[in-house]
């Protein structure tokens, strides 16, 4: 073959191979193609809620029109929803505010209630601790009262008493007491008596010891013993006492009397 000569000037194309693939129109164009990459994408798109027609879907194209008239009313829907949800809270808004100012009015009132409280707890206490000490105060004398009271309900109790009290003090014990002031007349062999006036004990054997009424007033008390009224006896003992040491009781009872 004749080898054509290059034109100068003219545009050199490079010739493809034609064992090499080449894509065509009809490849990517083809019905069911384009079918495919709408399914494909409404797949994919259907989790941002873009609604596209797929294979088998009742989904289906809509006009410009038709798409902006249902916009609109979804919009319109939208804003009374909007209006709906204000309205509620404004209303939930001023609900929440007559609470707190029921919250704030109660508050209030408790608070006030608790500060009387408070006080009318001080006063209580106070009030009750001058009671208190008014009660202290007069038990004694009402403890006196009752005892005067018994004393003249009761003569003999309180004559009773005095001489119980002597019983204690000479060195009787409270249940031989107990029977003296029964009328019991109780012996003793032996043992010793103390004298507050002499400030010493004295012995005491083979006695008779007794509590009975004065002779020239009954309702006078005392102890006796050997039917000796035991002051009158506590004198003769010490009397004795004296004589026995060689001391002159008369002498003994001037200087007493001057303090010596």
């Amino acid at each position: 073959a004749r080898e054509e000569k290059p034109i100068e000037g003219k545009k050199k194309y490079r010739k493809k191979n034609p064992n090499t693939a080449r894509l065509c129109a009809d490849d990517v164009m083809a019905r069911d193609k384009l079918k495919g990459y709408q399914d494909s994408y409404a797949q994919r798109m259907q989790a941002y809620g873009l609604q596209r027609g797929i294979e088998g879907s009742e989904a289906r194209h809509i006009t410009t029109q038709q798409y902006y008239r249902e916009l609109y009313v979804k919009n319109e829907h939208l804003k009374e929803e909007i209006e709906n949800l204000q309205e509620q809270k404004d209303a939930t808004r001023e609900e929440v505010r007559h609470v707190y100012d029921l919250k704030d009015e109660a508050r209030d009132k408790f608070l006030a209630m608790n500060e009387y409280v408070c006080r009318k707890d001080s006063e209580l206490t106070i009030i009750e601790t001058k009671l208190q000490k008014a009660k202290q105060e007069y038990e004694p004398y009402k403890a006196l009262e009752e005892l005067n009271r018994i004393h003249e309900l009761f003569p003999m109790m309180k004559e009773q008493l005095r001489i119980a009290n002597l019983c204690q003090r000479v060195g009787f014990t409270i249940e031989t007491v107990r029977q003296l002031l029964k009328g019991i007349t109780l012996s003793i062999t032996s043992g010793k008596l103390y004298s507050s006036e002499h400030k010493q004990y004295f012995e005491v054997k083979e006695a008779k010891v007794k509590i009975d009424h004065e002779p020239d007033n009954l309702n006078k008390l005392r102890l006796t013993i050997n039917g000796t009224n035991i002051i009158e006896w506590f004198k003769l003992r010490y009397k004795k006492l004296q004589q026995r040491i060689g001391v002159n009781p008369s002498n003994v009872s001037k200087n007493k009397g001057l303090g010596l």
